[in-house]
């Protein structure tokens, strides 16, 4: 078969590339081995999960080696001749797949410059050329990056795909990737390589395959039929995966090999075994290893994917304690693994031809993937005490990481190799076990081992009872120049469910329509608590502080899921907050933490929020000489607004600095979703038929493109003026309106001055807080209304502010609403409701205080006049997608106001941007102390 060589994927087809081009031995065809039937199979039923799959390594190049392009191209084109599997590829022979090796061809090699060891361009390099899919049937089953530093070659990043090699198999070419670097060639021969032991599967190895299907039959006739029901309706995606990485688990599980003369794997395994048994109650159940399949020696040195499932079962019946547990399933785990070479189609046929439905057969047990390469054989054994390795136990962390949405078992364990100790990652179906139950099975299995490392643990095994460390009384913080995680704990809360508000609804299709970290960004809030250094919070006190709001506040306590296809919010009684605690290492420099603050702040609003996984709140504290001076919180915008964020603060600096907090705290987002499903339903029609009126014969400012969309298309803008702040405070002042209705007749005429519009249409965001109670409700109640202004009569401004301010009223009135309504209304009538406001600006006053005192003295004409040239206008990083043709933000600013334009240039181009702005500015210094007529000169920016 021919192929076009050279198959780049599109990702990164632009970038610098050489090639690596190889001959070799081996060519031809060859059927799939058994281990790619499986994977094949899988992505063929569900999808590429090659985020996964594709395995990612990194080699390092000393700089005494001085490798240049030149020689690491060489080097790799010998590897690839050397290994036929990784010049193999998987085409289509009638609709089947099936191997063919070729003899020469072209490897492309991507080319990165670093820094320094060039290991942070390398781990950049890694995840681009692993976050795509590769296409097995043209593409060569590796990818390789060679990351330069002043013209030497320091790390070569080699990107495997799963269908060809397994951990081993990588861990033997990249060996001989050092080797080729280092010496230029290398004298021992390869093992054999996938094709070979395809043909071996396929010829002599089947009476071994057969022996193993006959095994996997006989052990599932030991396990009781019944099959697992499920305990709830789960989440999507329905497998939720955490990980605990722990020194301690890996130092306890060494301890307790060396004195049963078992692997460290098998502790692991059985570890596992206990917590998953004990907390279902299943006296007999399966195990379901993953085998290298390497114990013959013709195999030690295979470059394949030999990897297959064995499959054990273990008896529980008489109760026996741990040690007698681990040596039950050391020899049940040796017999699966030794059954674990197989025919996949031969071992479906036998169970499906028993009437055994295979694809939901081991469900209700438990499978098993010990990934490290070195597993403690031949290393000394720890030293330490029980009460040392009991403290190891604090310093354990546990993470979220992505969900998936099937397997083919409950419940699934993950070790790898971590620094210092293991990652164990837990992936449970949340149809049969609850996501707030995976950390506490992983502190569990934790648990266990410890308690095991240093004495019998008899049935149940001391798992019952075992909670969720609290971090908070492990010490009084981090080190100077460190950073600890520790948990804020709540507890004494309700325990609510109900659907989303309307405000959450309109902000999680916000969420849905962004994709970039800035967009993430938009979407979150963040806030920065100074506490004074006479106050002398220490960090067990301000733990306990954020875990009484937490308390105070169950919307802060809110997780997002999914229930008969509508997302509904459920509010925990109990749970944990990690909370980032960050001691300054040189006070001096920074004696308040305002800088260290800023940097965490950044980071915690980088990655997007989890709502399913994670409570939707970041907190980290900043410590000074052990003192916490400044809060840190990232708060999700689907969880609360600005006005709710305020509340959380005062609540927050009131414990911080007394401990409780005596009033009632205010309606939260489950009491106001339950209100949205009753006695607010009239209001919404109201508001949507008011919608209905005013869109229609409204002309948009942004209906018709100007120009071609260059790149980038969505470019953003700046101007922070104290001039602004002043002149709006003044004219609402004498005009008896409010800045808000100042900064929205401005934006109106520099949208229309030009253009003689008989009407403005403005989209404008109003935060509904005017009903009773809703002032303290800790919720996002926000929700966006039509302005809409009448300017066939050409008024002057001063008439135009007076109808902003009634237009802004009427929008305020009618932007509480069910979205969901809104969009069928408007859909029935003919618009796609995600796209049809798209060309109206949207005016977004985000400012927190907006009052303005009458008696408070502004400045006179020359001094406004005066603060025009101190303006400082400049582009912000654009954004990749935005749903708006024009927005404008209003923002506070220390004694300014700063208004944020984003535009897409197609309709509102970049050079038009900072006219419209600076318009804006002089319109309203001029209209401080003087009427303006139609066209409201001086206001040169437009459309």
């Amino acid at each position: 078969m021919r192929f076009a060589d050279m198959v780049v994927p599109a990702e990164w087809a632009a970038d610098p590339l050489l090639c690596a081009e190889f001959t070799g031995a081996g060519a031809g065809p060859a059927p799939l081995t058994w281990a790619q039937q499986v994977l094949w199979r899988s992505i063929t039923k569900f999808g590429s999960n090659h985020r996964f799959l594709n395995l990612r390594r990194t080699v390092p190049v000393s700089a005494r080696a001085g490798v240049d392009v030149a020689a690491a191209t060489r080097a790799v084109a010998a590897l690839v001749g050397r290994h036929a599997s990784l010049r193999t590829r998987l085409p289509l022979a009638d609709g089947e797949p099936r191997q063919e090796t070729a003899a020469a061809g072209t490897l492309p090699l991507l080319v990165s410059r670093g820094t320094g060891d060039g290991g942070q361009a390398a781990r950049e390099a890694a995840d681009r050329l692993g976050d795509v899919a590769f296409d097995h049937a043209v593409e060569w089953p590796l990818r390789v990056a060679l990351v330069t530093v002043d013209d030497r070659v320091r790390q070569v990043v080699v990107v495997f795909s799963h269908t060809t090699v397994d951990a081993h198999a990588a861990e033997v070419v990249l060996r001989d990737l050092r080797l080729l670097l280092l010496r230029g060639g290398l004298s021992s021969p390869p093992g054999l390589q996938s094709t070979d032991v395809a043909r071996r599967q396929h010829g002599v190895d089947r009476r071994r395959s057969d022996r193993a299907v006959a095994h996997w039959l006989r052990e599932y006739q030991r396990l009781p039929q019944d099959p697992l029901t499920p305990t709830g309706p789960g989440l999507d995606p329905p497998l939720r995966r955490g990980v605990l990485v722990s020194a301690a688990l890996d130092t306890a599980a060494r301890l307790i090999a060396a004195r049963h003369r078992v692997s460290v794997s098998a502790v692991l395994l059985a570890g596992y075994h206990a917590v998953a048994a004990g907390g279902c109650g299943r006296m007999v159940s399966g195990l379901f290893p993953m085998a290298h399949n390497r114990f013959r020696t013709e195999y030690a040195n295979a470059v394949a994917n030999l990897g297959q499932i064995g499959f054990c079962v273990v008896d529980l019946a008489d109760r026996p304690d741990f040690s007698e547990l681990l040596a039950r399933v050391w020899t049940a785990s040796l017999d699966g693994l030794r059954h674990a070479y197989y025919e996949p189609p031969a071992l479906r046929r036998a169970f499906e031809e028993q009437g055994i439905g295979f694809d939901s057969a081991f469900l209700p047990h438990y499978y098993f993937n010990d990934v490290r390469l070195a597993v403690g054989a031949g290393e000394p054994v720890p030293e330490t005490s029980r009460g040392e390795l009991r403290a190891a136990m604090a310093g354990s962390t546990f993470s979220w990481t992505a969900g998936l949405h099937q397997a083919s078992w409950h419940l699934l364990a993950h070790v790898v190799d971590e620094p210092g100790g293991v990652g164990v990652t837990l992936t449970a179906d949340t149809r049969h076990l609850a996501m707030d139950a995976v950390e506490p099975f992983l502190r569990q299995l934790e648990e266990l081992l410890v308690e095991a490392a240093f004495a019998e643990v008899p049935w149940p095994w001391s798992t019952a009872g075992t909670r969720v460390p609290d971090r908070a009384a492990a010490g009084v913080g981090a080190l100077a120049g460190e950073e600890v995680a520790y948990d804020a704990s709540f507890a004494g809360g309700r325990s609510a469910s109900a659907p989303l508000t309307w405000g959450q609804r309109a902000m999680w299709r916000t969420i849905d329509e962004f994709d970039s970290p800035a967009g993430y960004r938009v979407l979150s809030v963040a806030r920065t608590l100074t506490v004074p250094a006479r106050a002398e919070v220490t960090v067990p006190a301000a733990l306990r502080a954020v875990g009484a709001l937490l308390g105070r506040h169950e919307s802060l306590r809110t997780r997002f899921r999914r229930r008969d296809d509508e997302l509904h919010q459920e509010a925990a009684a109990t749970g944990r907050l990690a909370v980032l605690v960050h001691a300054v290492p040189s006070p001096p420099d920074d004696p308040d933490g305002r800088s260290a603050a800023a940097g965490l702040t950044a980071r915690l609003r980088e990655s997007r929020f989890d709502h399913v996984a994670e409570w939707p709140l970041r907190v980290a504290l900043v410590t000074v000489d052990d003192r916490v001076r400044q809060v840190v919180l990232v708060l999700s915008h689907a969880t609360v607004d600005f006005h709710a964020t305020e509340i959380v603060l005062r609540d927050l600096r009131t414990l911080l600095l007394r401990g409780s907090v005596d009033t009632v705290p205010g309606p939260q987002s489950v009491d106001l979703a339950g209100r949205e499903r009753d006695v607010e339903q009239r209001r919404s029609r109201r508001a949507v038929a008011y919608w209905v009126r005013e869109v229609d014969g409204l002309v948009p400012s942004f209906s018709e493109p100007v120009g071609p969309a260059p790149a980038p298309r969505y470019r953003r803008a700046s101007l922070v003026s104290a001039a602004v702040h002043h002149a709006a405070r003044l004219i609402a002042v004498r005009h008896r309106v409010s800045t808000a209705s100042a900064l929205l007749a401005a934006t109106a005429a520099g949208l229309t001055g030009k253009g003689g519009q008989a009407g403005c249409g403005i989209v404008v965001m109003a935060n509904n807080r005017f009903q009773p109670g809703h002032d303290r409700a800790v919720a996002t109640l926000n929700q966006i209304g039509l302005c809409r202004l009448d300017l066939a009569d050409r008024p002057g401004f001063a008439e135009l502010l007076v109808r902003a301010a009634r237009s802004a009223l009427d929008a305020y009135r009618h932007a509480y609403y069910d979205p969901a309504e809104w969009e069928r209304t408007f859909t029935e009538l003919g618009h796609d409701h995600r796209t049809f406001l798209a060309p109206y600006c949207y005016l977004n006053d985000a400012r927190i205080a907006r009052d303005v005192d009458p008696a408070a003295a502004g400045p006179d004409e020359t001094a406004l006049r005066a603060m025009v040239p101190d303006s400082d206008l400049r582009w912000l990083p654009e954004l990749e997608r935005f749903p708006w043709r024009c927005r404008i933000q209003v923002l506070d600013a220390p004694g300014a106001v700063e208004l944020v334009v984003t535009a897409d240039t197609r309709y509102f181009p970049a050079e038009r941007v900072e006219p419209f702005l600076r318009g804006v500015e002089a319109l309203l210094v001029e209209a401080a102390f003087g009427d303006l007529p139609w066209p409201w000169s001086p206001a040169p920016g437009g459309s």
